[in-house]
């Protein structure tokens, strides 16, 4: 008799979660009631929740139907597998017009801040119709040349977009001129190049807005030197950038635009509309050195053994012919590989000595190909601490150094 009752309220909570699904409304009516919502007079908030509900119903009849189709495919029922496939196919059809979606921006577009940013966020997410695009016009000319590009960013209204700079323009500097910013219209700036602005909630276009300047900017530093309204002829002093790093060693000016490179001269003479120079520096720094297998703290005697490093190019230049050298000042240790051809890193890049590839992480020092090996000899002291300096060179001669110690065991 005593199961009886946990029986009866088995059932119920059957019953009644039972009821409740049933009770859900469906995307289908759900839809219906969209298609007659007053767009014009209801409220916003009120609209949008109709919507959120039908996304919620569309969600789980979409999942059931899928659910029905793959029981049905496993049953082989051809029919009930056709009739959920159509009540798939419909519910896809479920969503909002593109004149509710024209309705829905006009009113959107009356509102004030930060409610329009809010509400065109959420239409952008409902509407498959809205979709507003800002284009980036880098369209320019001049006595003997003309060029068109155009560039669309398709991103939901209110999110933040950062505009172009000059650092990432491939066009000649000396035909175009220097970026000096973007406008709503072609003559005058709205804002800063490198600027992050606000996704519009309509299509909008920015223009591109060059300027008659030379102009020197060092990312390493931060620092920038802009001459403005330069003459043809004009000969401008090239600046010497200054760094508190000393594994930093400066390369020249750069305009990748056209390829120039200011090495060693202290002018240089402006032709054209504008130039654009980058500091370009060869910076090196050493991760980690480590011997394979055994401790740093307690080397044995009388074994041969390997050591592996870690390094990034921390510059803007990629590094080539990179060639690796080890020395030590200690009686005890006898080099037996003291040299290691590395070959070449890119800016910003990882390797490690034996690495078959480059990454933009630090990499583990590990395997016994391309290390260095070394014994300590039978006669050094237990707790011996062993000197040694790694040091690499590039193919023009620039090397970078670190110091470390081992000792023995």
């Amino acid at each position: 008799m005593k199961k009886k009752p946990t029986i009866f309220m088995v059932c119920f909570l059957f019953f009644v979660s039972g009821a409740m699904v049933f009770a859900a409304p469906n995307a289908e009516k759900l839809y219906t009631e969209t298609q007659v919502l007053d767009l014009s007079g209801q409220s916003l908030a009120s609209i949008k929740q109709s919507y959120e509900k039908l996304n919620e119903a569309r969600t789980r009849d979409y999942q059931q139907a899928q659910d029905d189709m793959l029981k049905s495919r496993s049953e082989g029922d051809v029919a009930s597998y056709r009739e959920a496939y159509a009540r798939l196919d419909a519910i896809r059809s479920y969503t909002m017009t593109k004149d509710q979606s024209d309705q829905l921006l006009n009113r959107i577009l009356a509102e004030d801040e930060p409610s329009r940013s809010e509400y065109a966020s959420w239409l952008y997410q409902v509407s498959p119709y809205y979709r507003p695009v800002l284009t980036l016009d880098f369209s320019a000319s001049g006595e003997d040349f003309h060029f068109s590009y155009r560039q669309q960013v398709r991103n939901a209204p209110g999110s933040e977009i950062k505009l172009p700079d000059q650092s990432q323009m491939n066009f000649n500097a000396t035909k175009v001129g220097v970026l000096a910013g973007w406008g709503l219209t072609p003559t005058e700036v709205t804002y800063q190049s490198g600027e992050t602005i606000v996704m519009p909630s309509t299509n909008q276009t920015l223009y591109a807005i060059y300027s008659s300047e030379v102009r020197f900017f060092d990312a390493l530093s931060g620092n920038e030197v802009v001459k403005k309204d330069v003459e043809q002829g004009s000969e401008i002093e090239v600046p010497t950038p200054t760094v508190s790093d000393p594994s930093s060693l400066f390369v020249g000016w750069y305009d990748k635009s056209n390829r120039m490179l200011l090495d060693e001269q202290q002018t240089y003479t402006f032709n054209g509309k504008g130039a654009s120079f980058e500091a370009l520096w060869k910076s090196l720094a050493f991760e980690q050195v480590k011997p394979l297998y055994y401790a740093e703290t307690a080397l044995p005697k009388q074994t041969q053994l390997g050591v592996g490093f870690s390094f990034q190019n921390t510059g803007n230049v990629d590094l080539e012919g990179l060639q690796a050298t080890l020395k030590c000042d200690s009686p005890y240790v006898t080099l037996l590989v003291d040299s290691l051809y590395i070959g070449s890193l890119g800016s910003g890049r990882y390797t490690t000595n034996n690495s078959r590839f480059a990454t933009t992480e630090a990499q583990n020092i590990t395997g016994e190909r391309n290390t260095f090996r070394f014994v300590v000899s039978s006669s050094a002291p237990s707790l011996s601490v062993l000197p040694f300096t790694l040091t690499l060179t590039d193919a023009k001669g620039d090397s970078w150094s670190s110091t470390f110690e081992f000792t023995v065991k």
